[in-house]
């Protein structure tokens, strides 16, 4: 079960996260939990469990007899405990997945945990190499984030720190020259001279740009913000029925949908914006639904004769908050200026900037559906025959007075 934190409950995870930055699972706490002592292992526990090598639920026998011990730093205002945690499978035919607190009972009479608190639980590796769990209860007995120091500094704020010095120059300098040279802009020119002026070797990977830890993204101008790009799949669709190879299908996609346009007058192109049905933003009958049920983004399209919609491409919603989550651990969001002479374009970065971390991902798709987070599909290929043209890289984008709720949380940073 997922659980959806309150808005001051939000603001402790925000704290946190300017320490540590690991995954987390969060439960909330009911009466039954606390006075059994039988809290849910939810699968996102769990799956955190497996990866720092902790517990492997699938392979514990069923029985408490047969669980496997953790000791856990429970950080509370004014103090800091080792509390001993079981974790274990319940002696029936399900062998449902559990843990248990050390003295939680007395711990609900000290005021400690309550009915109704949402417990917060993640994993960082010490200098050592050991995982240490800790807790944190996000709703009473909240610790400062000057207690939280005691977590340590997490690779994120290391490096943010390291290359503040190279940013405060940047952003106290004047115009610099695009990386690319002379000739006309392109809306990543913005974006690669700065990576340039960093020293960060300009990459297509699905990570995030500076040692997959913190995302670049900078712009001219009031545009939506990229966020990602990730291309839909097809299978079971119109354009699989009609291209056999997967690696063709995107440019398939804009064969059999696309238009002849001024600009590419031999070839196909398509370039719009999708939207949710409410505001599809395209005149071509595309928009996106989000389907709870089959957990799908899907790409849908109305046939203008029949006015009945029918899925033309989807997106797993694993594949999304994967690439979602690995693109955004953190991200500098910088604006600049621009100015051109004699064909050369020039970008002076503002001291003005947004720095994000957590992307939450049942807000991305909640976006999607209030029609905040859109898709933008660009590209042309050949009309027949081989494909031929250019694909722009089609990708999910945001509108920026929007990011905050995506993110919990934009911290504005001047140097």
């Amino acid at each position: 079960m997922i659980f959806a934190p309150y808005a001051d409950e939000s603001k402790v995870i925000n704290m946190i996260h300017k320490v540590r930055n690991e995954d987390y699972a969060l439960l909330r706490l009911t009466f039954t939990m606390i006075d059994k002592n039988n809290l849910d292992a939810n699968g996102i526990l769990r799956d955190l469990l497996f990866s720092y090598g902790i517990v492997d639920y699938e392979k514990l026998r069923h029985g408490g007899e047969y669980g496997v011990f953790s000791k856990v730093l429970f950080i509370q205002v004014g103090k800091v405990e080792e509390v001993k945690l079981k974790f274990y499978r319940v002696k029936n035919s399900r062998g449902d997945r559990r843990f248990s607190i050390e003295t939680i009972k007395r711990r609900m009479e000290n005021k400690e945990v309550n009915e109704g608190d949402l417990l917060y639980i993640s994993i960082y590796r010490k200098q050592s190499g050991i995982p240490q769990i800790y807790m944190i209860n996000l709703t009473h007995n909240v610790p400062t984030e000057k207690m939280l120091a005691i977590l340590g500094v997490d690779a994120i704020n290391k490096l943010f720190n390291e290359i503040k010095p190279r940013l405060k120059e940047i952003v106290n300098g004047n115009y610099y020259p695009n990386a690319k040279g002379l000739g006309e802009i392109a809306p990543k020119d913005v974006g690669d001279t700065l990576e340039s002026l960093l020293e960060v070797t300009t990459n297509n990977s699905p990570g995030a740009d500076l040692n997959g830890l913190i995302e670049l993204k900078s712009k001219g101008g009031k545009t939506l913000d990229t966020l990602f790009t990730l291309r839909p799949s097809f299978e079971g669709t119109l354009v699989a029925d009609n291209e056999e190879n997967d690696r063709q299908r995107v440019s398939a996609f804009t064969r059999i949908y696309g238009y002849i346009s001024e600009k590419h007058p031999d070839y196909k192109s398509l370039y719009i914006t999708i939207g949710s049905k409410e505001s599809p933003q395209n005149s071509q009958g595309f928009y996106l639904e989000v389907e709870d049920n089959e957990r799908h983004v899907n790409l849908m399209k109305i046939n203008h004769e029949t006015g009945a919609a029918y899925v033309a491409a989807f997106w797993r919603f694993d594949e999304l908050k994967k690439q979602l989550e690995t693109k955004h651990p953190a991200t500098l969001w910088i604006k600049a200026e621009i100015l051109e002479r004699s064909g050369m374009y020039y970008f002076r970065y503002l001291n003005e900037f947004e720095f994000s971390r957590s992307p939450r991902f049942a807000t991305f798709l909640s976006l999607i559906k209030s029609g905040i987070v859109t898709y933008d599909w660009r590209g042309y290929t050949t009309a027949e025959g081989k494909y031929s043209g250019k694909n722009h890289g089609n990708a999910w984008r945001i509108k920026p007075d929007y990011k905050a709720e995506l993110f919990g949380e934009i911290e504005v940073v001047r140097l």
